[in-house]
């Protein structure tokens, strides 16, 4: 066996081990100074264990200790601080949670935390306090402006919406946007009203196609029909479409 040469720290080197031979075996001694290098390595390590995780871990005031290990956490009413349990301070119009962590208070309804206070929430004049008590929203008829809220100008033909976005109003039925206003929709022949909030506001009765302001009649050629959508047509099985008709395949050509 070919030994170990380890170099000292003032520069000599020597055997990893002595040897001491015997009659039945062979066996080996460490060096002392390597006794003493890992014990120093060894206490280098506990240094740097976190404090919950050392024997005898201090329990600060106003801290009660965990089921398990050495660790322990605040009371309530208390933050944790620096390695002790700080009283939490509330303001005014604000109370105390049971967060383990954070600031440890909230502000109560129609507050708002700024900093290390809660501030009242001012609503202008036609608005609301929202559900979470935390913001404002305008009434029904009029629409947020900057800090106040303004009344929404409705056009003739028009109606209060209950949607959040947009102008806030919508045509009457027959009538169609245009910017702010709602004009009377021209209803071709064969058409009807929908109640879309968008498009032309009409569309045409089955059998007819729409084109920009009328309503075609649909051509269904011999051996086909109209189609679902009821604006074209699909030819009849086993017939297939040519130009403007519908023949038979070819014999043999049938799918």
């Amino acid at each position: 066996m070919t030994n170990r040469v380890l170099k000292r720290p003032d520069g000599h080197t020597v055997d990893a081990a002595r040897r001491v031979r015997n009659a039945d075996a062979l066996t080996y001694r460490p060096m002392p100074w390597l006794h003493a290098g890992l014990i120093i390595a060894l206490a280098c390590l506990l240094t740097v264990l976190p404090a919950e995780a050392q024997a005898d871990s201090p329990v600060p005031e106003n801290a009660t200790s965990r089921s398990f290990g050495n660790s322990w956490t605040c009371d309530p009413g208390f933050v944790r601080e620096a390695g002790e349990c700080a009283e939490i301070v509330v303001p005014d119009n604000a109370y105390a949670t049971k967060a383990v962590y954070g600031r440890g208070w909230e502000c109560v309804h129609g507050f708002d935390r700024q900093v290390d206070k809660c501030v009242e929430i001012f609503v202008p004049a036609n608005a609301y306090l929202d559900n979470n008590g935390s913001s404002w929203r305008c009434d029904r008829g009029f629409e947020r402006d900057g800090g106040v809220c303004r009344e929404l100008k409705v056009p003739a033909n028009a109606f209060l919406s209950d949607v959040d976005f947009g102008t806030g109003w919508e045509c009457e039925r027959g009538y169609v946007k245009e910017g702010l206003s709602c004009d009377r929709i021209d209803l071709p022949g064969n058409g009807y009203l929908t109640s879309s909030r968008y498009g032309s506001g009409w569309a045409c009765e089955r059998g007819f196609l729409q084109m920009s302001t009328s309503c075609e009649r649909v051509i269904v050629p011999a051996n086909a029909h109209l189609n679902y959508n009821g604006d074209g047509w699909d030819c009849n099985r086993p017939f297939k479409q040519a130009g403007e008709g519908c023949v038979l395949p070819r014999e043999g050509a049938l799918d």
